[in-house]
């Protein structure tokens, strides 16, 4: 599974990081959607790790899709805009977009897009109910906080590492960079093929907290695991 957007853009993006219900995640979402003149590349990326599935937010940023598809050679601005948005739809998990995307995955300029959304569709559908389970929010905590929270502790390795991003660009709160000590600890020397990647990235994550706490952790990792690039990672966090 291919997430190409960097979370670096989406983590800026705090106007609805917090919301006292998941129907106001949605109304947010739809307003933006729909009165916005501008395009809100933040807004777009953030349903990266919102958890929001509802059809009333991306069937407006279908409309927009297949209006920016319709309009042909785009400029570079226009092209980033609408593959971007192309991108969210797969973030939807709705399989109600998929035609839409299979479509537009035989277009020559956002062909690309459109099969990488496709590829993400199927995941999202599994992750966002699992993301934006208000029930497993602690109260103590923000939602964004909550939502990582809920990543990490996933048994799905490809979610774990969503959320080891979201830490390593924007968010060193303490309770989530012990969670990571607690999953990389459990983690780190079962590593394989499929697991390498995500645990390497939650290695780097504890490791851009730069806090001496923390340290033992990861020299812990570097003389135990047997993963050479979680350990390079590791070296790496420590060097710095």
């Amino acid at each position: 599974m291919k997430i190409l957007i960097t979370l670096a853009c989406a983590v800026c993006f705090s106007g609805i990081a917090t919301a006292a219900t998941q129907e106001d995640d949605v109304n947010r979402y739809v307003q933006i959607f729909s009165s916005s003149q501008t395009f809100d590349q933040h807004a777009v990326e953030a349903l990266a790790w919102m958890g929001v599935s509802d059809p009333r937010v991306f069937d407006v940023v279908e409309r927009r899709v297949l209006a920016g598809v319709a309009q042909g050679q785009p400029d570079k601005h226009t092209k980033n805009e609408i593959g971007l948005s192309i991108r969210a739809l797969g973030f939807s998990g709705q399989p109600k977009y998929r035609d839409t995307l299979l479509q537009i995955s035989a277009d020559r300029v956002y062909g690309r897009y459109a099969k990488t959304a496709l590829e993400d569709l199927p995941d999202y559908q599994k992750w966002n109910p699992i993301i934006s389970n208000r029930a497993n929010f602690d109260p103590k905590y923000s939602d964004d906080v909550n939502r990582v929270l809920i990543m990490l502790r996933s048994d799905d390795f490809e979610l774990k590492k969503i959320g080891a991003k979201r830490i390593y660009f924007q968010n060193k709160d303490e309770v989530l960079l012990d969670a990571l000590v607690e999953q990389i600890r459990a983690s780190y020397q079962y590593s394989n093929a499929q697991r390498s990647d995500t645990i390497a990235w939650m290695v780097k994550a504890l490791g851009s907290a730069k806090q001496a706490k923390y340290r033992p952790v990861l020299e812990e990792v570097v003389t135990f695991t047997t993963d050479r690039k979680i350990a390079r990672h590791a070296k790496e966090a420590l060097e710095k």
